[in-house]
C-alpha cells in the first residue's frame, strides 16, 4: 500500500517537472521570437527623406548611375573590339595604336565627368547619404564593379575533340 502511494508521489513529480520544463522552453522561444521581432523592426528600410535627398540630389545620382553604368557598357563593347583585333594577324600595329589610343582617351573622359559628377554630390550630399551610398556602390568605394557575369554554363571537363 505504502508502495503505491510512493509510486503515485514519485510519477506526480516527473510530470510535474516535465510540465515546467515544457513551459520554461516555451517562455525561452516566445523571449527569443519577440527579440527577432524587435530587432526586424529596427532594421527598416531607409527612405531618401531619411537620408536628406531632396528629389533635386535624386535626379544628379540617377545621372550618375547612368553614366556608370553606361561607361561599363561601352567598356565592354570596346574590350570586344579590342579582342577581335588581338585574334586578327591582318590588322596593322598603326591601326591598333590609333584604336588603343582612342579607347583610353574615351576611357580618361569618362572617369573625369564621373569623378567630377561625384566630387559636387560629395558636397552637397548629407553624410548619412553619403555612407549609404559609398555602402551601394553608387559613390566609389574602391571596390570594382563586376561588368560582366562568370561563365558559369560552360562545360570545363570535356576533352575537346579533334576533327578528322
Amino acid at each position: 500500500m505504502q508502495d503505491g502511494k510512493r509510486l503515485r508521489k514519485r510519477y506526480s513529480h516527473i510530470w510535474i517537472k516535465r510540465t515546467v520544463s515544457i513551459l520554461i522552453c516555451v517562455g525561452l522561444c516566445g523571449v527569443i521570437a519577440w527579440a527577432q521581432q524587435r530587432e526586424n523592426k529596427n532594421e527598416q528600410a531607409r527612405t531618401w527623406a531619411d537620408l536628406g535627398v531632396t528629389p533635386a540630389h535624386q535626379t544628379e545620382l540617377k545621372a550618375l548611375w547612368e553614366l556608370k553604368r553606361q561607361q561599363e557598357i561601352q567598356a565592354v563593347k570596346d574590350l570586344k573590339t579590342l579582342n577581335r583585333f588581338a585574334k586578327d594577324s591582318l590588322v596593322t600595329d598603326t591601326e591598333i595604336q590609333e584604336t588603343l589610343d582612342k579607347f583610353r582617351a574615351k576611357r580618361e573622359e569618362t572617369q573625369a565627368q564621373i569623378d567630377k559628377t561625384e566630387k559636387a554630390l560629395i558636397e552637397i550630399l548629407p553624410t548619412q547619404a553619403q555612407l549609404h551610398l559609398t555602402l551601394l556602390g553608387i559613390l566609389d568605394n574602391g571596390v570594382p564593379r563586376r561588368i560582366t557575369k562568370s561563365q558559369t554554363n560552360k562545360k570545363t571537363d570535356e576533352i575537346p575533340q579533334q576533327t578528322k
